[in-house]
């Protein structure tokens, strides 16, 4: 029995659903080019003032390579805490604070101390020595893209959530002191893209479901990557989840929406009717014939006072989109628009599976945590990973 609608009968056919037609799950095509009108740099431009305040960096392809890379090494810095506590024992308590750029300085002096040096080979010549040496104390390094990333962080009111062309690294929230997607420097951004598999699906996989070959050409196959990667940063904003909802576009008709977080809100029975009216409203005013396909998602987010709708993004009609509170054969299948969907009760949401929770921490992080602090932790996993080098 459906935890939703706890009234229907398992094999009663939902409502809205012709229960004369077999219920086969044929999805729309997923093609390269839906997936690519979903991208944020595709839609924003053209939805700029119904939408979050957004600065798109187009990303340089030796920082592509450093995500690619293993390790969570975050530009001009190396040590972690080792570092830091080096940096603060030698001061003596001369200064309480001690200040970034100190910090980023004590963790570079760490890495060149701590840096291995392999001298045991006699064959290496005095080269190939020095090139393993230069290889070994390296760090990446990217100031233009900081400098870009910092100017725009400035300029969006010193908050920001970052995002790639379609996924935000949310799984990764985890990493951040604050347990949010929030960012106040380049740093902060850094850790959460290189901890991220969602990002790392944009990178590698983001194209794997398409039904086409890349551009239409015969023999290109599915596209690996896309041809340009984007930083999206968005205004920071503290949105109340209750208020976040997704939209389900089928044929150019509205069939469904459903609240997004998966939390149980008493107060949103009363103002179920007024949130729907609204969200139909806006679909038909604003976006309505205006998005170059025919079947999409859309999540909006609803500010407190019900007064302004925010167009949040674009996902494509296809099963690697959570449908939420909805089952996709209902919306595939329905000739008329669902009610939005709520949750029924807390009962409900305690059934809901927890976002992310098979790759959320990772089975080190939940070795080594034990309660510690956030620099407690840093040490030991610095330790750790020192220790599986040598």
């Amino acid at each position: 029995m459906s935890i939703y609608r706890p009234e229907q009968e398992p094999d009663a056919a939902p409502s809205g659903v012709d229960a004369t037609v077999a219920p086969a799950l044929v999805f729309p095509p997923l093609t390269h080019q839906r997936l690519e009108n979903c991208a944020f740099a595709a839609w924003y431009p053209k939805f700029r003032s119904l939408s979050i305040k957004s600065r798109i960096i187009p990303l340089p392809e030796d920082f592509i390579a450093y995500l690619h890379a293993d390790g969570v090494f975050i530009p001009g810095q190396s040590g972690i805490t080792m570092a830091l506590s080096d940096s603060e024992s030698e001061s003596d308590g001369e200064d309480d604070a001690i200040s970034d750029m100190d910090r980023i300085k004590a963790l570079q002096e760490a890495t060149s101390r701590h840096a291995p040096n392999d001298d045991s080979s006699d064959d290496d010549d005095d080269n190939n020595e020095d090139e393993e040496t230069e290889e070994e104390t390296s760090l990446p390094y990217f100031p233009s893209l900081e400098k870009e990333i910092e100017q725009a962080i400035e300029e969006l009111g010193s908050e920001v959530f970052p995002k790639l062309n379609w996924s935000s690294p949310r799984d990764a929230s985890w990493i951040a002191t604050t347990n949010t997607l929030k960012c106040h420097n380049a740093a902060d951004i850094f850790l959460l893209l290189k901890s991220s598999d969602f990002v790392a699906h944009d990178l590698a996989h983001a194209y794997e479901d398409c039904s086409d070959e890349a551009g239409g050409v015969v023999g290109a196959g599915v596209r690996v990557r896309p041809e340009r990667l984007d930083l999206v940063l968005r205004k920071w904003f503290d949105l109340a989840p209750s208020m976040e909802f997704r939209c389900f576009v089928r044929d150019h008709r509205l069939v469904g929406i459903s609240q997004r977080d998966m939390t149980y809100y008493e107060f949103l029975k009363g103002i179920q009717q007024e949130l729907e009216d609204k969200i139909v409203g806006f679909f038909e005013d604003k976006i309505h014939g205006h998005f170059p396909d025919s079947d999409y998602t859309f999540d909006v987010y609803i500010t407190r006072n019900r007064e302004r709708i925010y167009l949040i993004d674009f996902n494509p009609f296809a099963q690697k989109t959570d449908a939420l509170l909805f089952e996709w054969e209902e919306l595939l299948l329905t000739q008329e628009r669902f009610p939005l969907r709520l949750l029924a009760s807390e009962a409900a949401g305690q059934h809901m599976q927890q976002p992310f929770a098979f790759n959320r921490y990772p089975s080190d992080v939940t070795d080594l945590s034990n309660g510690q602090t956030v620099a407690e932790f840093a040490e030991a996993f610095y330790k750790k990973v020192q220790t599986a080098a040598t």
